[in-house]
């Protein structure tokens, strides 16, 4: 009996050391390859889905960014559209004036980033790189299965002359990649779970502006044809006059002082 309880107690101090391992990823590190072929091998592979990574989030926010330039100029031309129909509008002519000059400004802006980032061009040019780098391990793999490589120098510059021509992945590209390449990379707990917000800031947080802006924009052109009632109240209270504080008149007293007749 003695015996199975400090069993039972060994096997529970075993388990909460593997938890406590497990949590911080204190565990030992995959070991890397030493042979050089193995390692160039190890390096294009996770080069090449870093890269097509970066292809992938370019190419979404480059579709999205289309998406909020679009929808802008359907709402800058809807305003005046509406205006020339006679249709009752809760705001006054001004306010949708200077509202179409702020979206006609916005929208000019957005396309001046969006053709500036070239998001199309360069999430290309990143799944171009990482075919080739995928081209390149194939080779490389086929010549280890014939036998030694001899001339791994040619790979080598092969493999640099590939990086050098595409523009670099971001670091939450090779975080994504070492989250998906499980074999390679042993990590666990909390550092999977900072991976992991890592790569979810870099490939949400810049939604976050144009998703802002489209809204808005939604919100107030049901507000101008009276459906909500989200931003009038207070669109209304600045279009308006201040009211001008007058003083209070002065009230004469009731009682007049007669003056004092001096004996």
């Amino acid at each position: 009996m003695a015996h199975s309880e400090e069993t039972v107690v060994v096997e529970n101090k075993v388990f909460v050391v593997r938890c406590w391992e497990w949590f911080f990823s204190l565990r030992p590190p995959q070991p890397l390859p030493k042979d050089p072929t193995q390692i160039l091998l190890r390096a294009a592979h996770i080069t090449a889905k870093s890269r097509y990574n970066a292809s992938i989030r370019l190419t979404r926010l480059g579709r999205f960014s289309f998406l909020t330039a679009t929808v802008l100029s359907l709402g800058l031309i809807l305003i005046p559209v509406l205006q020339l129909t006679d249709m009752h509008l809760a705001y006054p002519p001004k306010v949708l004036n200077g509202l179409q000059i702020f979206l006609a400004v916005a929208v000019l802006v957005y396309s001046v980033i969006n053709g500036t980032a070239r998001y199309e061009a360069r999430a290309q040019a990143l799944n171009d790189c990482g075919d080739r780098l995928k081209d390149l391990t194939r080779d490389l793999r086929s010549m280890l299965a014939k036998g030694p490589v001899g001339d791994l120098e040619l790979f080598n510059q092969r493999y640099t002359s590939i990086n050098r021509d595409s523009e670099m992945h971001s670091r939450a590209d090779y975080a994504l990649a070492t989250l998906q390449a499980s074999d390679m990379f042993k990590i666990t707990g909390l550092k999977r779970l900072l991976a992991h917000v890592e790569v979810w800031a870099a490939n949400y947080v810049p939604y976050i502006i144009p998703s802002a802006l489209m809204i808005g924009q939604v919100l107030l052109i049901l507000d101008v044809l009276g459906v909500t009632q989200i931003l009038t109240p207070n669109l209304q209270r600045l279009s308006q006059p201040p009211v001008a504080i007058s003083a209070p008149a002065v009230q004469p007293s009731s009682k007049t002082q007669t003056p004092a007749v001096g004996r």
